[in-house]
């Protein structure tokens, strides 16, 4: 601010300086060089600031960045929180997907029944001491090709529900198994 005061302050004073000098300059082809000796002096003054850029005074790059940063430090951490929190839900969505996979391949063998659907519902909430454990799982059955009679044993389904309990540290509440397919079976909810 102080430069900008005291480059001001010259011009003003040089300026009047050459006025009056031009005032009282005798007249003739003397008054031609007076005048351009006064132009080139506050032409130079008005390019000294753009001069002592280029001389190197200034350090474009880091009053840029420094800029930049203050200016954009707020938008760069929302940013950031977005991308983190995308990142988190995207994560969160391929291990519940990967949890279904795993619940589907694991009974494919079964002769009694076939896993028609499953779902995993996780702790979404970044600052629970839970988030990304899983707090249920949710499974519909259907009759294998195998099971002509299309039931479902209850020790079926209890080991379904134990299996899965031990293999997820899920309590066997959190299990829900729905065998509505079944003409023997109802809804294990």
């Amino acid at each position: 601010m102080e430069l900008l005061k005291t480059w001001i302050i010259t011009l003003v004073s040089v300026t009047l300086l050459c006025t009056i000098i031009e005032k009282f300059a005798p007249q003739g082809s003397l008054n031609k060089y007076v005048r351009l000796v006064c132009g080139l002096a506050v032409t130079v003054i008005i390019a000294m600031p753009v001069l002592n850029f280029l001389k190197g005074d200034y350090k474009f790059e880091s009053l840029a960045w420094n800029e930049y940063m203050k200016l954009s430090e707020g938008e760069l951490q929302k940013r950031i929180k977005s991308l983190e929190r995308e990142n988190s839900e995207q994560m969160l969505e391929i291990y519940r997907q990967s949890l279904i996979s795993d619940i589907k391949s694991r009974f494919l063998g079964e002769g009694e029944f076939m896993v028609r659907a499953a779902d995993a519902v996780l702790y979404e909430n970044a600052e629970d001491e839970n988030y990304g454990m899983l707090r249920a799982l949710y499974l519909t059955l259907e009759p294998a090709g195998e099971n002509r009679e299309k039931t479902l044993k209850k020790e079926t389904v209890g080991r379904i529900r134990s299996e899965l309990s031990q293999v997820f540290s899920l309590e066997e509440d959190k299990v829900f198994i729905d065998s509505s397919l079944f003409t023997g079976g109802g809804k294990d909810v």
